[in-house]
């Protein structure tokens, strides 16, 4: 008896640590930006070396959070180099179902909402006009890692339904990107086709309980703005 109240307050004192480390990280990922901004404004420091601060302190921010999951990311990394073959397999049934969707709903909100605009996507251009090195180290390494830890991992350790699960990481993640880049009321809408982007991730991870592959997952789809920006320059050079 003795030991099953003990293993149950372990569990209940695990659940409570889990809660507490998601909410830290989740917290820090928030303030971080803000941290580093009034950092390099009271320096004085001005472009283009604030752009490049500005990444080396985001990767700091990543290598913090990589530190914090390393266990978990440990065992995920062990699990997808056994079954490779299978959680790949897995993921990628869901990544083309789920492109498709949002394909589909995407091309929806274009035709009701012309206005409603990705200022996000057109950002990340204007971003390889100044550095087309520092737009793809962004978007093939930093936000796949980054946020897929901060909107994936640490829902999941404490949100243990899985549609909850699923809804909750891809609203959450959708409205913080399209936020992010407000410019007009317009682009309130594309939080719906965001969300079922990033709620086809939330899946894969689920499905899959290893967050390497909602990550290169996203990898795979994050190559499609850096590779429009590299055929758009090529336009212009011939």
């Amino acid at each position: 008896m003795k030991s099953k109240i003990s293993k149950e307050r372990i569990e209940k004192n695990q659940s409570y640590m889990k809660l507490f480390t998601s909410i830290c990280v989740i917290v820090l990922y928030f303030i971080w930006p803000y941290f580093v901004n009034s950092i390099l404004s009271l320096l004085g420091i001005k472009e283009p070396l604030s752009v490049y601060l500005t990444l080396a302190a985001d990767f700091i921010l990543m290598i913090v959070i990589i530190s914090i999951y390393f266990d978990g990311l440990r065992n995920d990394f062990k699990n997808l180099r056994n079954d490779f073959k299978k959680l790949i397999l897995k993921g990628g049934k869901i990544f083309l179902v789920g492109f498709l969707l949002y394909t589909l709903v995407s091309s929806i909100f274009v035709i009701l909402a012309p206005n409603a605009v990705n200022d996000n996507a057109n950002s990340l251009l204007n971003v390889f006009d100044k550095s087309p090195v520092f737009l793809f180290i962004i978007t093939m390494f930093y936000y796949p890692i980054i946020e897929e830890l901060v909107f994936k991992k640490t829902f999941k350790d404490v949100l243990t339904n899985k549609w909850f699960f699923i809804i909750t990481t891809a609203i959450i993640n959708a409205s913080f990107e399209v936020v992010l880049s407000y410019q007009n009321i317009y682009n309130l809408v594309n939080i719906i086709p965001t969300a079922v982007f990033y709620g086809m991730l939330s899946y894969i991870y689920y499905e899959t309980d290893n967050i390497f592959v909602s990550m290169g997952y996203r990898m795979i789809y994050n190559l499609i703005p850096f590779l429009l920006a590299l055929l758009n320059v090529a336009i212009i050079i011939f």
